[in-house]
Formats: C-alpha cells, structure tokens, sequence
C-alpha cells in the first residue's frame, strides 16, 4: 500500500469512522462506459488525477436521491477552490425514463457541476454490479413504477481506484471532511512524487 494510501485510510478511520475503506480491495468499483447528460460518451478513467463523489438513484425518486444530490452540492460548494479537484457524478438506475436531456434538466437544478450518466439497461446494470448497488423495480396499480435501490456514496481516487464507501444518512459535514481528507492525502502523495521519494 502506497504511503498515500495508508494515511488515507487511518484517516478515515480517525475522522469518520462509519467511512468504510476499500483501499486494498480489488473486487469493488473500477472503470466503466456510459453516456453523460449531454449524450457524449463517458468513461471513469477520464476522470484520473480528480476525486470523484458517484452516486446511484433516479429522477423519479421522491425523496432520498434529491436529499443526497443537495448534499452533494453542498459540499462542492463549500470546497470553494478545491472544487475544480472534485467532480461529482450521478448515474440513473432508470435508463428507460431517465434520457440524458432529462438528466441535464435534472442535475443541473442541483449543481451545474455534476454530472449525469446513463446508458442501456444492460449497460446500466452492469455498472451497478461493479459497484454492488442493488436496486429493483416495483410496478404501481397505475401503471408507474417506483425502484427501491442502496444509497451509499462512493469515493474514487486520483488514480481511479475505489477509496471508500459513505454510508448514506451522514451530515453533510461530514462528506465534507471525508473529501477534505481525501484531498490533503491526494496533495500529499503528488509532493511526494514531486521530490522524487
């Protein structure tokens, strides 16, 4: 484990105990393709040498995704000039009604720095095992339908690899310390580089 890493994960461990990491996994997480809300083609790896905040959730859903994304945007909000280091990424669970232009719409009514992804079902689904999300459909008598899905948030390092996974429910403050922390650890591992060492 790199020195960055490890102070990385005692950190999380001091600063926000219900963090759980997953820096020394390799079944968690990893690259992944879909279409962003301006229909361009997207993969993680793009994302490199940034902290990246991914979470999963639909447009339709009533409460807990809204309540997370204004979170979300709360904490990159209060990053202030680290924020440009930080981006944050939404992908729907809903690829049927949740098209890009109505994720554009969607995510933009939270923080014009997120970004939304969507993709095929298959393609969808597949991202969700990578990231062990679970979700599933209900059918409403009137013909809509509601998804109960997982809700945690997960970091993704500089390097693309998953960090740790925020269980949802925390203070924003807390997020916010989380990425903070993250960020001093990623300044860290890049002064090290700098020397040489």
């Amino acid at each position: 484990m790199s020195p960055g890493r490890r102070f990385l994960g005692l950190l999380l461990a001091a600063v926000l105990p219900l963090a759980v990491s997953w820096a020394d996994s390799e079944e968690l997480g990893g690259n992944f393709r879909l279409t962003d809300h301006n229909g361009r083609p997207f993969e993680l790896d793009q994302l490199k040498g940034r902290l990246v905040l991914l979470f999963f959730g639909y447009t339709y859903c009533p409460d807990i995704c809204p309540t997370e994304l204004a979170n979300l945007s709360a904490v990159l909000n209060a990053l202030d000039d680290q924020a440009e280091r930080v981006q944050g990424l939404f992908v729907t669970l809903d690829p049927g009604r949740d098209t890009p232009e109505v994720l554009q719409d969607y995510v933009r009514h939270f923080n014009r720095r997120l970004v939304g992804l969507t993709g095929s079902e298959e393609e969808v689904a597949q991202v969700a095992r990578q990231y062990r999300v679970s979700y599933q459909r209900h059918e409403r008598e009137n013909g809509d339908y509601s998804i109960d899905h997982s809700v945690n948030l997960y970091l993704i390092d500089a390097q693309g690899a998953l960090s740790a996974v925020v269980p949802y429910g925390l203070p924003p403050q807390h997020l916010l310390e989380t990425v903070q922390g993250h960020l001093a650890g990623m300044a860290d591992t890049d002064a090290l580089s700098s020397t040489g060492r």
